[in-house]
């Protein structure tokens, strides 16, 4: 399945105001170890820590009635 603009912007409008807009950082070492320009996206700035809300919310938006009904089980 190829992602397209539309889905990310979609996938974008799903995730306002549902996490944290994180900072992105230079990484001078990274950049110079492979000789190109290297940003971090800081995710464990979220107020969970981890990067994991963003997948989470996404596919849990993503599901059907029916789907959301079965309910769903996670393990971290």
């Amino acid at each position: 399945m190829a992602v397209t603009i539309d889905d990310i912007r979609a996938a974008a409008d799903r995730l306002e105001r549902k996490v944290v807009r994180t900072p992105t950082l230079r990484s001078d070492a990274l950049s110079a170890l492979c000789g190109a320009n290297i940003v971090l996206k800081l995710e464990n700035l979220q107020l969970t820590g981890s990067f994991k809300p963003r997948g989470v919310f996404i596919k849990l938006s993503g599901l059907s009635e029916k789907e959301v009904k079965a309910g769903v089980v996670a393990a971290s």
